[in-house]
């Protein structure tokens, strides 16, 4: 990895990440390349980058054909051509739609598809060619994959190194249709530890083996290391978990068959949708604009009357239950509390402050160029509590009885109307440890132990039916809301998960 290592450290990284560039490990990339490549007369690899998939394509397969495409001039130019494939400098998602090859084998762009500038043309290609149509909001990795499945020749292989992720998301629901009704995958392979994979990246990721003959179901391998790789055996019984192809759902999420989780059954469950909504936070588009400190306020002589009160990071609040006076702490230590909000105009300083950010260009950035005027703020109402939306450990359910709003380090819940009056009720649940653990049966992970829900996770996620408590377990739980206002304890926690525990698992 001598080479790789020394493009990471001379290539721009904002270069990097826009192409989405992250190293295949070898022995990853050897294993996916004999796989694939063994009997084949053809391979397609579909983003080249340092030709890794080539060279061990060519090692199993001497006489096989080798074509390989990459966008990237640069990645090109610096790692050029070892194995003397035909390699097209290219988009491979606007051009060889009806080529077919014997072999596929890809570590596809790990980025966000809203980053490509013609992301729209292409939309129209794959809904032209699959009849599969993806919003702008797609990984374009799934694009590749879709591509790529559509050029495999019926006697073909295909293996693809991908995030987990869009087996437990939404937006890979009709990728997994394509792969469950023509019975294309033979198996997946997840990787726990995930940080061996990519020396500069930390993502969850898996393998996916494709091929189009027979089969009746897919084998679920979860490796601890890496080289477990080269122990399974593909015609063996042993080693991995078998879920038959009419067991499996592309609706549902994969992760218990990925992991080899056994999912526990709960009872009393009911959507988090039944009683809450659930959206994300305010969205800045320039957080070292928008976000000040007292110091800054006085510095720039801004007039508190385009001030809100506003936490800007979820670091800053430690306690479960957020008062004023934990936010007076806050501001008084110069924490950034507060968001420019500009509702008087006229102010002589604000003008002064507008014309710094333009000058520093703060104006074209890309939220704050669709807004007119750029330096408005998003309105969005005062939350009750407070969801992080990442987390490690433990979800990080907040109580907002400051009143002050949140940017989007947090989500917010709002209570509906018809149980308004059970809010702390609903917010001592999301504190147990058993609600998180039915929550977080809706998780995406990122890797490195990183967890992220979005707004539809959680609400689509499940939460004990509140309704079906008792009157008097519902004034001891207020009871013990009350005590953790004053004084915050584990030991209120564990009461409480005692409490909803027996509605559950009933």
């Amino acid at each position: 990895m001598e080479k790789e290592i020394e493009y990471t450290l001379t290539t721009d990284n904002n270069h990097i990440k826009e192409y989405g560039q992250y190293f295949t490990n070898f022995d990853v990339a050897k294993f996916m390349a004999t796989w694939v490549c063994t009997a084949a007369g053809s391979l397609l690899d579909p983003a080249a980058g340092n030709s890794v998939f080539l060279k061990y394509a060519k090692e199993s397969n001497p006489n096989c054909t080798l074509i390989g495409y990459e966008i990237d001039p640069n990645i090109l130019g610096f790692f050029g051509n070892p194995t003397n494939a035909s390699l097209k400098n290219e988009d491979y998602l606007m051009t060889g739609w009806e080529d077919k090859y014997d072999a596929i084998i890809c570590n596809p762009p790990y980025n966000r598809f809203q980053a490509v500038a013609n992301r729209n043309e292409i939309i129209r290609e794959i809904e032209k060619h699959t009849g599969i149509k993806y919003s702008s909001y797609t990984n374009l990795y799934i694009l590749f994959l879709l591509k790529s499945l559509h050029q495999l020749s019926d006697k073909g292989k295909l293996a693809y190194i991908v995030p987990t992720e869009f087996l437990n998301s939404k937006y890979g629901t009709p990728i997994k249709e394509k792969l469950v009704n023509e019975k294309l995958l033979r198996a997946i392979i997840n990787f726990k530890n995930d940080q061996e994979m990519f020396f500069n990246s930390t993502t969850t990721c898996c393998i996916l083996l494709i091929d189009k003959e027979e089969k009746d179901g897919v084998q679920f391998y979860n490796l601890e290391c890496i080289s477990q790789l080269f122990e399974i055996n593909l015609n063996s019984a042993n080693g991995y978990h078998l879920v038959l192809y009419k067991n499996l759902s592309p609706e549902k999420k994969w992760r218990e068959y990925i992991q080899h989780e056994q999912a526990i059954v709960y009872c009393n469950l009911k959507e988090i949708s039944e009683f809450c909504n659930i959206s994300r936070g305010i969205a800045t588009g320039a957080n070292e604009f928008f976000c000040l400190s007292k110091s800054k306020i006085e510095k720039n002589e801004l007039p508190y009357t385009n001030i809100d009160e506003c936490i800007c990071r979820s670091a800053d609040v430690k306690n479960i239950i957020f008062t004023h006076d934990d936010f007076i702490k806050l501001a008084d230590a110069d924490k950034t509390v507060f968001l420019l909000d500009i509702k008087d105009i006229n102010s002589i300083t604000t003008k002064k402050y507008i014309t710094n950010g333009e000058e520093k260009e703060i104006n074209k950035k890309y939220l704050l160029s669709r807004r007119k005027p750029w330096y408005s703020m998003e309105q969005k109402p005062i939350a009750p509590i407070w969801v992080s939306s990442a987390c490690r450990d433990k979800i990080k359910f907040i109580r907002n009885i400051a009143g002050v709003k949140s940017l989007t380090t947090f989500h917010s819940i709002f209570i509906n109307k018809n149980y308004e009056a059970d809010i702390d009720i609903i917010f001592c649940y999301f504190l147990t440890p058993i609600a998180q653990e039915i929550i977080r049966q809706n998780r995406k992970e990122l890797g490195n132990g990183l967890e992220k829900f979005q707004p539809n996770d959680l609400k689509t996620a499940k939460m004990l039916d509140i309704t079906i408590i008792s009157d008097e377990d519902k004034q001891e739980i207020i009871n013990i809301y009350h005590m953790m206002i004053d004084k915050p304890n584990d030991s209120y926690i564990e009461s409480l998960n005692d409490i909803f525990e027996k509605y559950l698992c009933a």
